[in-house]
């Protein structure tokens, strides 16, 4: 079992209540780059700084890219749950991401 889930069960036991911590995990270098391309990335600032967008076409208009791509992004970033989705509203799931790459991985 992982260190972290063994010290969540530990502080559970004693009845600790912590927040939960949301952690996104790759398979691969390949996948975390795919998923957080310049593009993506511009667009989850994006939201940061301008809060939730009332719209796909919204944010399109805001980022100043085509209404297709701008799409395909929020799919990707909505399955991998960096965003979230509210009828048309597109809002930040997380305010922070950190990243950490194991050079000793095979």
């Amino acid at each position: 079992m992982g260190r972290r889930f063994v010290e969540a069960w530990h502080k559970a036991e004693r009845g600790e209540i912590t927040p939960p911590i949301h952690r996104l995990t790759f398979e691969s270098r390949d996948a975390f780059v795919t998923t957080f391309s310049p593009a993506r990335i511009a667009l989850l600032k994006r939201l940061a700084a301008d809060g939730p967008a009332p719209s796909i076409t919204a944010l399109a208009d805001a980022l100043e890219r085509p209404y297709r791509r701008v799409h395909d992004d929020v799919a990707a970033l909505h399955a991998a749950g960096l965003v979230e989705r509210n009828g048309r509203t597109i809002t930040l799931a997380a305010s922070k991401v950190s990243a950490h790459l194991d050079l000793n991985a095979a």
